[in-house]
């Protein structure tokens, strides 16, 4: 297997109909939902959410956690305010003083956040913040949600300049 394709003395050309009824077939369709299966369990391995949500995070810095966030019958109505940096995170702070806290959680961005559309599983496994917000948020990879009942926060507020 170590020849050149111009020593073989014939090429391999494929009709554009075979290729048509290659994509089509069963077996792709197989092998596109096996390679799913496997990014999304090795999402679950590194997040290691597991489906539950949790009343209290304690591992993510610079996390402000909503009191109410994760509690049965709550949760729902807490909002998570997602800042850009930790300036705007002390503004967010101010205005929960007045407020309260038992609703409003804050946490602060470095930078702008990664678009996830087109990354790999790869990619988001190495960006903390993507992380740390599917932690903070409850979220559980190949789960579907109806409503936000399931989740720490029912909604979020992006604060930015």
């Amino acid at each position: 297997m170590t020849s050149h394709a111009r020593n073989f003395g014939s090429e391999c050309n494929l009709s554009d109909s075979f290729l048509k009824k290659i994509v089509a077939s069963p077996i792709v369709e197989s092998v596109v939902l096996n390679v799913e299966a496997r990014q999304n369990a090795q999402l679950k391995r590194a997040l290691g959410t597991g489906g539950k949500k949790k009343e209290r995070l304690f591992d993510i810095p610079k996390l402000e956690d909503a009191n109410w966030a994760g509690k049965r019958d709550m949760a729902h109505k807490c909002t998570l305010i997602i800042t850009e940096g930790d300036s705007a995170k002390a503004l967010a702070m101010a205005g929960i003083q007045v407020v309260g806290r038992n609703t409003y959680g804050v946490f602060p961005l470095k930078g702008k956040l990664m678009n996830v559309r087109d990354a790999s599983t790869a990619q988001i496994l190495q960006n903390q913040e993507l992380q740390n917000l599917i932690k903070i948020m409850g979220l559980y990879i190949g789960k579907v949600y109806a409503d936000v009942n399931d989740l720490r926060y029912g909604s979020i507020m992006i604060m930015t300049d």
